[in-house]
């Protein structure tokens, strides 16, 4: 998968390990809208998506962190690449850590079928939801909400969506 881009912070001196982690997010148009997890609780916009469990594809990875996240299910046949988002910083649960995260972004099609969430404590606490946005509201949103909190995964996806609003 291609290099979409690094956000490598530099914040990591003297530290040994890596503690990789390794999530997919999911890029869902329909009728020129994008699926999108807002926080109705903070306002920024997030793709469907998480964290890979073990001995799970990115396919499966996918199609379930999608499910929990939005309800939506993914159509498997249409999944294709957008690319890879490599982050590298210190990590905040181990001091002597470097938080080495690979985010894999495909886009896909899903069923019009919606199920119920099943959120996470803080995801609930976030306020997850489904949106339909256009990918300029969810940009402006983020660029807002960034001012305001320098949280690693609002910056990724912020970036993620600047590539998409000039690829179209």
């Amino acid at each position: 998968m291609k290099l979409l881009f690094e956000l490598d912070k530099k914040d990591y001196q003297n530290r040994a390990e890596r503690v990789p982690r390794r999530a997919v997010r999911a890029i869902i148009f329909k009728k020129g809208l994008l699926a999108m997890v807002k926080s109705q609780t903070l306002g920024f916009y997030k793709f469907p998506g998480g964290g890979i469990d073990s001995g799970e594809t990115h396919l499966q990875a996918l199609i379930r962190e999608t499910k929990e996240e939005t309800g939506l299910s993914i159509i498997p046949e249409s999944v294709k690449e957008f690319g890879e988002v490599h982050e590298i910083r210190k990590c905040r649960y181990n001091e002597n850590g470097i938080f080495d995260h690979r985010s894999y972004y495909y886009f896909a099609e899903t069923s019009d079928i919606l199920s119920s969430q099943d959120l996470e404590d803080y995801e609930m606490e976030l306020g997850y939801c489904l949106e339909y946005v256009t990918v300029k509201k969810a940009y402006q949103a983020n660029i807002k909400i960034s001012k305001e909190m320098n949280w690693p995964n609002i910056i990724r996806d912020l970036k993620v969506l600047e590539l998409l609003l000039h690829t179209k």
